[in-house]
Order: structure tokens, then C-alpha cells, then sequence
């Protein structure tokens, strides 16, 4: 392809070949770019836009201009295997280029295009403050002086540097430093050891400090020359340096001790229950494999037995210590300045052998025994408020209730007006009319039996494009929506906005969504109630790790100790419902035979007999249906079969924490998720994190905990990993047992502890 373009520079530079070969072609994801290689001394790239020339470049991999086209072109979506067979360049790299680009960052973009020798950690700077510092601290001290200078080198420049690294640099300034004047006490050849050095010992640590080892650990010898003179311990108790499992735990430092601050009475037992749900132990059966021992250096005080936490959860479940966890786990979260919630029953499927009022049960798809826990998520996923229940009120009537109880725990001001995205089974006009009479709440759901075809194109009122990560978060995936906004024909007080919503797929659906809610933009429902998932999602997270479709305590109460704090309701009898049924039998059988003599009359008398007969019953049973008592108490009923309801206070305190612990788990997570990009993985290497063992050296007003994860860190997350840990220790946290000591958290290493099996 040869444009006029192109001829004019044939004509300008003779010399030049103007000939161009087809190096990147068009295809369904590069409709527009094109990229020809114009062969010669100096070959060169001309890219295309449609038929336009964009731009000329060097083809050559170490030019910047050749490295912004590589990652103009991924960012622009080209197929990265197209990309690196053409022009050699490897597919992360092609990633790290165009993420730099898009990052906005000035030095991030000069980084990666200088490539791996770019970003030398010696810099110029380095070596001159190592130039001014070595003749002090080496005529001070001969022993670790390479040490010293890192430390300082960490200080001042936040920059780690191997001693392999400062070596060559080292060795030219001790030699420049012998050139200059002699080395104290040589003389005639022989060193004075008693004077070769005079400084301060300084012991080398990879993970922890030197200190008066535990039983079977062995801390590592301080690298200290023979000759260098031994200076007295100072007057303060050294460091108690031990193996401690569960260390990981201490990254909730601040949530532990918050959480104790806010229960006065057993929140130190609260504060342990906590710790092990973060662990892993999801009831309290399972912390038997945990070590007790350990958790109470942590924690400050713990209670191992099993009975006795069971008698202490009872105690604490009937002191009303819900509400403070509540509050607590609200405030963590920041939930009262939002106002968007998702609102939805988590249904555990009851198989014991009380009498247990039975529901719907998706996860079996029947009606069985079942316990309902209702949940309140924010808009972003975060459960804030629960309470359990069973079936004897639907979500509707639990749904009213359950309102007033949940704005006081969060802390919403009286004058906040929230918005409830709830699932079809709230659909219900009195409801309705209840979201459009009530001036603090507004109320989103999908129309139940919705049938599709009721779009006009001439109707669409607006469209909506929704991106969303998927393994990173440069992995978009595009939502488009199109929508009516109208009034509903059932009634013109709710809004009613039909949607035809397409995947990436190019798969189209089309729903209706209700809501009272007439001054919101549609855009804003249509988001809020198509990302119902996050909630969802959220039910199997907790069901998983934190083991939240557990029932805790099978103990129950007889509707007949209870029936002073039910609230009566009328159901139909039993015996009204088996007239129903024998009524319906009926007038369907005489349905058919009337229908059979329409379609084919005939003079049988045995068809004219059939259908005298069932008229005659069918009034026969339609008298005794009028007799029978319709309406009977439902708790009276529910008296006499001798129901129970599950006594679910263990259960919601043990859940309330389980809130707590989830949140906090996120919320840690959310820094290193955004370092390490990864959404595939990042919760299972975090996790491991959190639970890892470790080396903990406790002085009396600090204490060092250097973590020991089982998983072998490369380079780039172990980088990430420790600038976590070190924003966690820019906030000052403490020990969370209490003790007010300063903590300090560190990645350590297996090559910095010794283990010696004691006899």
C-alpha cells in the first residue's frame, strides 16, 4: 500500500526504498490500525489509521518512540499474540509498557521504557552519601561497617541494598582510604588487634534480634570479629526472641483491640473469638487445633476449654452483646454514610428432628425445615446488620420490622432517606404502597412474571454502559443497557423502567424493574440492582470462610413459651383447605365431561348420569365449604402440633463476629489488592498471610513480629508484601493484648532462624 503521502517522500529522498510491507493487518478487533515495514539501512514502521499515516518509527526495540507504539497498540486492544510475533517483544512486557502508559505517572512510564538495567537501585546519589559516610563509620568500626551503611542507605533513601551490591563499591573506597593513610596500629607489617578496631559491635539479623533464646530456638550468632573489643550490655532486660504460631493474626491488631474497647463486659472472650475466625476456626469445636498457648502472648488472656466457651457464649448471647457488635461492625465500615443497601434472606436448610416450621429452601429447591438469617449489605458488598427468624412471617412482613432496628444500629440520622434493592420476593402492592407512602426509604426490585416483548424502540429513553474487572484491573468487560423509563400500567405511582441488557457475550435479555423512586437517574437503579450479585457472591464467601450456614446451637423454644412476643395472625384451617381442594377435584371433572358432550354429543346415558352425580356433589361440597370455619389463629395451631422455633442468640452473636471478621478481612485486603493486580489469586496469597507463623521478639515497649509465610515469594510480591507491612507500621499499631507495647511488623526469612531440638 503506497500513498501520495508516501510518493512525495520518494521524490524528497531518492535514496530511501520507497517500498512498504504489510507487517500488522486489520482483523475484528483492529479494525482501524495497520503498521508497513519500509525496508533500508534504517528500517522503519509507518502505522496507519485507516488510510491515513499516524506516525513513522525507528524499528528498533531500544527506541522509546518504537516501545509508545508496542503499548499505544496493546492498550488500543490488538491481539498480544500478534503483537509479539511481529515485533519480537514479549506479552509483559508488551503489559508493563502500556500499563505505564495509561498509569499517568511520569517516572513510572521512564521506568518501564528504560527497561530492567533502567532502574539501577545504586543511583549517583547512593554512591556519593556511601562516598561521604564510609571514611566515618569504617575508622569507627571495622566489623559490620557494610551493615551500618545500608541501614543508613534504607533510612534516608527508603532503598534496600544487598551487601553484594556495595562490595565493588567498598572495595575501591577502602583501597583509596589505604592510599591516603595507613591503617592504625600497623606496625612494620603486623596489625595491633587490640587496635585494629575501635567501634561498636554490630550484630548481623535477618529476622529477628539477639536475645536469650526459648527451648528449641537457637537465635543466630552476631557476626562480630574476634577482635573486636566486646562493649557491656546496657542496664534494660534484652529481647525474649521465641517461635509463635498464628502471628499472622497481628495485621488485625487495631480491629482486635477496637472491638474490645466497645464490649466492656467479655469483650476480652469476644476479642479471642474473633482472632480465631480470622484463623480459620469457624466454630468453636475447631479451635481445638489451635494454639492456645500462643494466642495468649497475643492476645493477653484466652479460655481454652471447650465447655467453657460454650457456657460463656450462652452467657454473653443472652446479655444483649449483639447490638454493640453491630454498631461496631458498622462503624469499621463507615456504613452510616451510605445509603444504598441490598436486602436478603440467607436461607440454611434445617435436617434435626424438632418441629421446625418449614419454608422455601433454593438450595434444595422444596419446601423443608429451614432457619432464615436476614441480611443488610451496603452497595459495595459489606454485610452490616442481620437477624434470624423462621417462617412463620414472610420476607414482606419481616422486611417492615426489621427497618427501624437496623437505621438505629448503624447510626442513620432520623432525616436519611435509604434506598432497598431487594430481590422479586418482596413484590407485593400493599409493599408498594407502603415504599410510596414512607418518606424515609425508597425501594428497587425486579417485576415478578415479566414476560418479554413489550420493547419499542421508539420508546428507549436513554442508554448505560457498565465496565467491569474481571482477572485485573485493566481486564474490562463491557455491560451495555438500553431502557424505557415509564409509569407502570398496574399503578402509575411506581416507575417502571424495562431494560434490554447485553453481555460481552452479545447475549440480550430483557427484565422490567419497579421502584417509588421517581427523581433517581435510571442509569443509577439499573446499576445499583444488576449488581445484586456482590451480595450473592458475599453469602457463599461467608458460608465458606467463615462458615456462616452453621446453626451454632441446636436448642429451641416452644411456640407456647413464647406466644405473649408473637404477633397473632390469621391463616386459613385446615379443613377450609380441604374443602378448597375437594371443590377444585370436582368442578376439574366436570369440567371435562361437559367439554367431551360440547365436542361430541351424544345420548349416553351413562355420561348424563356421570355429570348429574358430580353437579350434585359438587354442590353438596360447596355447602359444606360454606359451613366450615375459614380462618383459624396461626399460633394456635402452631400450639397444638407442638412447634418449636430454633434459639438462634448463639447463632446471631457468633455471626455478628463473623461480620466483623470479613469486613476486616477486606478491608486489610484492599491495599494489596490494588499493589498486586491479580484478582485471581490475591485473596488465597493474603490469606496465607494472615495466618502465617512467625518469630516474635518482645521487649518491654515494643514487639518485633517477623511473619514466615509458606509460600515462596518472587521478587515483584515479596516487594509488595513489605510495603504493606510497613503501611501497617506507619500507623503505629499496638499489641493487642492490652499491654500498650508499640508492634511492629516484618517479612521474614527461614534463613534467619536457627532451630535446635533440646533434649
Amino acid at each position: 500500500m503506497i500513498t501520495s503521502t508516501e510518493c512525495e517522500r520518494e521524490e524528497a529522498c531518492p535514496n530511501q526504498s520507497p517500498l512498504l510491507q504489510l507487517v500488522l493487518g486489520t482483523d475484528k478487533r483492529n479494525p482501524v490500525f495497520s503498521v508497513c515495514r519500509q525496508a533500508g539501512a534504517a528500517s522503519s514502521l509507518h502505522v496507519y489509521y485507516g488510510g491515513e499515516l499516524l506516525e513513522v518509527v525507528p524499528e528498533d526495540r531500544r527506541h522509546p518512540a518504537f516501545k509508545l507504539l508496542i503499548a499505544r497498540l496493546y492498550n488500543a486492544g490488538v491481539r498480544g499474540l500478534s503483537l509479539q510475533r511481529h515485533f519480537r517483544v514479549d506479552r509483559k512486557t508488551m503489559q508493563r509498557w502500556g500499563q505505564a502508559l495509561q498509569s499517568g505517572d511520569a517516572q513510572q512510564l521512564v521506568q518501564a521504557l528504560a527497561g530492567r538495567g533502567g532502574h539501577r537501585k545504586l543511583t549517583s546519589e547512593i554512591r556519593a552519601f556511601v562516598g561521604v559516610r564510609f571514611p566515618e563509620i569504617y575508622g569507627r568500626s571495622c566489623a559490620g561497617y557494610s551493615q551500618k551503611l545500608r541501614e543508613e542507605i534504607a533510612r534516608v533513601f527508603g532503598v534496600k541494598l544487598s551487601g553484594e551490591c556495595l562490595r565493588p563499591l567498598l572495595q575501591s573506597l577502602r583501597a583509596e582510604l589505604r592510599q591516603e593513610c595507613p591503617e592504625p596500629g600497623r606496625q612494620g607489617g603486623i596489625v595491633k588487634r587490640e587496635t585494629a578496631c575501635d567501634g561498636w559491635p554490630e550484630p548481623a539479623i535477618v529476622t529477628a534480634v539477639e536475645a536469650s533464646p526459648e527451648p528449641g530456638l537457637v537465635a543466630p550468632p552476631p557476626a562480630i570479629r574476634k577482635e573486636s573489643p566486646v562493649l557491656p550490655l546496657a542496664a534494660a532486660a534484652p529481647p525474649v526472641a521465641g517461635f509463635c504460631h498464628h502471628l499472622g493474626v497481628l495485621l488485625f491488631s487495631a480491629v482486635l483491640l477496637g472491638l474490645e474497647e466497645e464490649v466492656a463486659a467479655g469483650g476480652w472472650l469476644l476479642k479471642q473469638w474473633l482472632a480465631t475466625l480470622l484463623l480459620g476456626a469457624v466454630n468453636l469445636e475447631q479451635t481445638k487445633l489451635l494454639d492456645f498457648e500462643d494466642l495468649r502472648r497475643l492476645l493477653g488472656r484466652t479460655l481454652r476449654s471447650l465447655f467453657p466457651q460454650r457456657s460463656q457464649l450462652r452467657e454473653l448471647a443472652a446479655a444483649a452483646s449483639v447490638p454493640p457488635l453491630l454498631t461496631f461492625n458498622a462503624q469499621l465500615v463507615q456504613a452510616a454514610r451510605t445509603r444504598d443497601f441490598y436486602f436478603d434472606p440467607h436461607t440454611k436448610h434445617y435436617t434435626g428432628m424438632q418441629n421446625v416450621l418449614k419454608g422455601w429452601c433454593a438450595r434444595i429447591r422444596w419446601a423443608d425445615k429451614v432457619l432464615h438469617s436476614d441480611f443488610f449489605h451496603t452497595s459495595a458488598g459489606q454485610p452490616v446488620y442481620l437477624e434470624c427468624a423462621d417462617n412463620y412471617q414472610d420476607m414482606r412482613e419481616r422486611f417492615a420490622a426489621l427497618l427501624p432496628r437496623f437505621r438505629q444500629a448503624l447510626g442513620l440520622p432520623a432525616v436519611a432517606v435509604v434506598t432497598c434493592v431487594i430481590d422479586r420476593g418482596i413484590f407485593s402492592h400493599e409493599v408498594f404502597a407502603q415504599a410510596i407512602e414512607s418518606p424515609d426509604y425508597h425501594l428497587i426490585t425486579w417485576e415478578k412474571n415479566y414476560r418479554p416483548g413489550s420493547w419499542d424502540p421508539q420508546k428507549c429513553s436513554g442508554q448505560y454502559v457498565l465496565e467491569r474487572a474481571r482477572n485485573h484491573a485493566q481486564d474490562k468487560r463491557v455491560y451495555r443497557f438500553e431502557y424505557i423509563d415509564q409509569d407502570w400500567a398496574k399503578n402509575p405511582q411506581m416507575r417502571q423502567l424495562i431494560v434490554r441488557a447485553t453481555n460481552p457475550q452479545q447475549r440480550t435479555v430483557e427484565v422490567a424493574i419497579l421502584t417509588d423512586d421517581r427523581h433517581r437517574a435510571a442509569p443509577q437503579i439499573i446499576h445499583l440492582i444488576f449488581n445484586r450479585w456482590t451480595q450473592e457472591n458475599d453469602f457463599k464467601y461467608l458460608n465458606e470462610h467463615f462458615g456462616l450456614n452453621q446453626i451454632t446451637s441446636y436448642a429451641s423454644v416452644a411456640y407456647e413459651r413464647i406466644k405473649d412476643q408473637v404477633k397473632q395472625k390469621q391463616i386459613k384451617s385446615g379443613a377450609y383447605k380441604a374443602m378448597e381442594q375437594k371443590v377444585a377435584q370436582l368442578k376439574g371433572q366436570l369440567g371435562k365431561l361437559l367439554l367431551s358432550q360440547h365436542q361430541h354429543p351424544r345420548k349416553l346415558a351413562s355420561r348424563a348420569q356421570r355429570i348429574a352425580a358430580l353437579t350434585k356433589d359438587l354442590v353438596q361440597a360447596q355447602d359444606e365449604q360454606t359451613k366450615t370455619q375459614k380462618e383459624v389463629s396461626r399460633l394456635e395451631v402452631l400450639i397444638q402440633q407442638q412447634m418449636v422455633r430454633l434459639d438462634t442468640r448463639n447463632k446471631r452473636l457468633l455471626d455478628s463476629l463473623k461480620l466483623i471478621a470479613r469486613n476486616a478481612f477486606y478491608l486489610a485486603l484492599e491495599p494489596f489488592k490494588t499493589a498486586y493486580n491479580n484478582y485471581r489469586d490475591d485473596h488465597e496469597l493474603f490469606r496465607n498471610l494472615t495466618q502465617a507463623d512467625g518469630v516474635l521478639v518482645e521487649s518491654a515497649q515494643q514487639t518485633d513480629a517477623y511473619l514466615l509465610p509458606t509460600v515462596n515469594y518472587p521478587p515483584r510480591l515479596e516487594k509488595i508484601v513489605s510495603g504493606l507491612l510497613t503501611e501497617i507500621n506507619a500507623k503505629n499499631p499496638k499489641m493487642p493484648d492490652g499491654s500498650g507495647r508499640r508492634l511492629r511488623l516484618h517479612l521474614g526469612a527461614k534463613t534467619g532462624v536457627q532451630i535446635a531440638i533440646v533434649p
